[in-house]
């Protein structure tokens, strides 16, 4: 878990408050820094403790890049926008390991994510290599998986012929 874990170790209340608080900090028309929306999401800790929690998970958080279109005209540059785009569409390419194992996380932002040379995008993957200091990972030198820009979407897995129909969830 990473530091918004520990900053509310001693209430996991607030930790819960806290990571559902996204949409409601950027809907709320008191929030007037909006800044801040594009900080939480580019930062390591929060990516890793919402996906670790038992109420959110992966999904939740590729949610809360949708909120873009609220912030984005007014708020965020153009540079910023590609950004946070780029993390959201990380996150959906590997949406089905990390769902299965939060631990792969570090990995797939590695191989996916390290081509881009953004101060921001340094930054996620740097900390996100911290986090793993401790541990044991490989640790791709070049991008090695399928990075945000492609054409691909998602990755839907457990099939073992032709996909005729799809229905999709929330979850």
């Amino acid at each position: 878990m990473g530091k918004f874990y520990n900053l509310y170790n001693d209430s996991p209340i607030r930790l819960e408050y806290f990571l559902a608080s996204v949409e409601n900090l950027v809907i709320s028309p008191k929030f007037q820094d909006k800044v801040v929306y594009y900080q939480l999401l580019t930062k390591f800790d929060f990516l890793e403790d919402k996906i670790n929690h038992p109420k959110f998970g992966v999904e939740a958080l590729i949610r809360d890049y949708d909120l873009i279109h609220e912030v984005a005209e007014e708020t965020l540059n153009p540079q910023q926008l590609k950004i946070l785009k780029f993390i959201q569409r990380t996150l959906q390419l590997s949406s089905h390991i990390v769902s299965k194992d939060p631990t792969q996380l570090v990995g797939q932002l590695w191989g996916r994510l390290q081509g881009f040379n953004y101060p921001d995008i340094e930054k996620l993957l740097k900390d996100a290599e911290d986090s793993n200091s401790k541990k044991t990972w490989l640790r791709p030198l070049t991008p090695s998986l399928t990075t945000p820009d492609s054409p691909l979407i998602r990755t839907f897995t457990g099939h073992n012929s032709s996909v005729t129909a799809v229905s999709v969830t929330p979850d």
